[in-house]
């Protein structure tokens, strides 16, 4: 929404060194964060590149994917706009092709952001969006043993947009993994900036269940197995 990136970039850099993730998914990358150092130098210190797809005659890529370059050798790329309703072009998917450079597997990663309207205009959106994400995973991912997409998909577990992806094989990792919790924090208020003292309030804490989630990890369950899915309070166990 504009917020200042200067004030959250250290967080961001903080929470990618301490747990070192192999991919990361972004939504919302408003241009203040593709100007900021941290996209362009901060995240490249910590060994992560930026997937750069060919945007077409889009001028921003608002759901950018984050590899860690020490572990895999990027093949190719792509990225789609949803067509539909479309505020500030940023609902789209990116995809990126990854050799693991040890083992020489192949997989695919993706991140995207469904339409965010909770009406009927908004539910048709969804419902196409996740026809164009299933139809990305069938054209991009005939070469990879592991498929995985992060976002915003703005609708829980079960509604018709994840009826559309089930139908394709996509499924939530929450509910594949052989070890998972059942409380998911993803469905919260917008933190509030105080321009005063140049801090953001935190949001209160979700009280809704993995069943009202909105932002999900889908993998297609066919072919990618997960061994543990865990909220920030599991992360802080390992």
């Amino acid at each position: 929404f504009g917020n200042p990136v200067n004030i959250r970039d250290a967080a961001l850099v903080s929470l990618l060194s301490k747990y070192g993730p192999d991919a990361v998914f972004l939504q919302e990358a408003h241009p203040h964060w593709h100007e900021s150092e941290t996209l362009q130098e901060g995240l490249r210190s910590l060994g992560y590149r930026m997937s750069m797809p060919d945007l077409g005659s889009n001028t921003l890529n608002y759901t950018p994917v984050l590899f860690r370059e020490d572990r895999f050798i990027e093949t190719d790329n792509l990225f789609l706009l949803y067509s539909g309703p479309n505020d500030y072009t940023s609902k789209s998917v990116s995809g990126t092709k990854l050799t693991d450079r040890e083992t020489g597997s192949h997989i695919a990663v993706f991140s995207t952001h469904f339409y965010f309207a909770q009406n009927d205009e908004g539910n048709l959106a969804r419902c196409s969006n996740a026809r164009e994400l299933v139809s990305c995973f069938d054209r991009f991912c005939s070469d990879t043993e592991a498929e995985f997409c992060g976002g915003d998909y703005n609708c829980p577990l079960y509604s018709p947009p994840f009826d559309i992806l089930r139908a394709g094989g996509i499924e939530t990792a929450s509910l594949l993994a052989e070890n998972k919790v059942n409380f998911i924090r993803t469905h919260h208020a917008n933190p509030h900036y105080d321009a005063e003292t140049g801090r953001y309030s935190a949001a209160a804490v979700s009280q809704k269940d993995n069943a009202d989630s909105i932002d999900h990890i889908t993998a297609r369950g066919n072919k990618t197995a997960i061994k543990e899915y865990l909220d920030s309070r599991g992360l802080e166990k390992m």
